[in-house]
């Protein structure tokens, strides 16, 4: 019912209702997040939720702004109030905020130069725009970079922007089905698996300055590409370009014409088994068609997401003596190898 008199003092970063342990969540606190996209942050505040953290997205004239979902004044949530004068409005007491989380405005003061209290701002965040991605960190220093997505930073390029879907899973657990190759003559019959009795090539992951990367030769049961070829089937070179913790981009290209298609998922860690996707994509003919490619990303992501929210340990693991592995799973175990190495996920807190 009560904080004590000296709560300042044990005051941590961590929500009280975290999910994830706590050394987890401190890591990645420390990435870049996708938290929304561009067109939704309009003239209203949006709510968001990144790590069990509540988060308020905002625009003003000085662009789009993160900040905790919460009032310094008495606790309220900004994302029910609303924008007025290029000002964030607290719907409890009108108390006005900028783009960079200044207060500008205490409606029940009517005197005027009253001195507004430095504390009286928001617990902004950093924000970058990216490929018409809003991406943030909970942390004050980053400690990898956002993204960089060949074809889609292509501004001559028209960029889709798919429609966000929420998977009740670990977003390690979607990441690794991302960049899973054997399941595709399983999983994904509907839409361009290929044949149940071809064996997955071999191939080799890279260690990059982003993250892992491959390219994996693949011979496709059907032919789903605007290139005017024709014939049944298609054999393609994919190439993963995965950047830790949780974005990866396809290049997918028929070895058969010059057209290359550009796929990019990143998401969105809500809480430790819940996960927003964020995914966009360009070809090269620099205008795709939406229709086609909406349905088929949809089609796709609906024949992976039940078997992924179904998996157990809900948890990924990253000890590789707990589960078996087999030979397609090289990015699988590179890409649990390096969360666990690299940047210590799923180990203890050490005081």
């Amino acid at each position: 019912m009560f904080q004590t008199t000296n709560n300042s003092k044990f005051v941590s970063e961590v929500p009280r209702k975290n999910t994830f342990s706590e050394n987890d969540w401190h890591v990645l606190a420390g990435f870049w997040h996708p938290v929304a996209f561009s067109h939704e942050i309009e003239d209203k505040p949006v709510s968001a939720k990144l790590l069990d953290v509540e988060l308020v997205i905002y625009r003003t004239s000085k662009g789009v702004s993160v900040a905790k979902d919460i009032c310094p004044h008495r606790g309220t949530k900004l994302s029910a109030g609303w924008i007025s004068d290029d000002n964030l409005v607290c719907p409890m007491h009108g108390i006005c905020f900028d783009g960079a989380g200044g207060c500008t405005k205490i409606p029940s003061i009517n005197r005027q130069n009253v001195r507004i209290p430095p504390r009286l701002r928001l617990q902004s965040l950093k924000v970058e725009e990216r490929y018409g991605i809003i991406f943030t960190c909970l942390k004050e220093d980053p400690i990898w970079p956002i993204p960089v997505w060949p074809g889609i930073k292509d501004k001559k390029n028209k960029v889709l922007h798919f429609p966000t879907d929420t998977w009740y899973a670990a977003a390690s657990r979607h990441v690794e089905n991302f960049n899973d190759v054997a399941h595709f003559p399983w999983v994904h019959k509907e839409t361009f698996g290929g044949y149940e009795n071809d064996p997955v090539p071999d191939y080799e992951v890279n260690h990059t300055d982003y993250g892992l990367s491959f390219d994996l030769p693949y011979l496709e049961e059907g032919n789903r590409f605007p290139d005017g070829v024709e014939g049944h089937e298609r054999n393609v070179i994919y190439t993963y370009q995965l950047t830790f913790p949780f974005s990866t981009i396809i290049m997918i290209s028929p070895i058969d014409s010059d057209y290359v298609q550009y796929f990019a998922d990143t998401v969105c860690p809500v809480s430790a088994y819940e996960t927003k996707i964020f995914q966009v994509a360009t070809d090269t003919t620099g205008n795709p068609d939406i229709e086609v490619l909406t349905k088929e990303t949809l089609m796709i992501n609906d024949e992976d997401k039940g078997f992924v929210e179904s998996q157990h340990p809900e948890d990924l693991p990253l000890d590789l003596m707990e589960e078996i592995h087999i030979p397609a799973d090289r990015m699988s175990v590179e890409f649990r190898r390096s969360l666990a190495k690299r940047f210590g996920l799923g180990t203890p807190l050490v005081n």
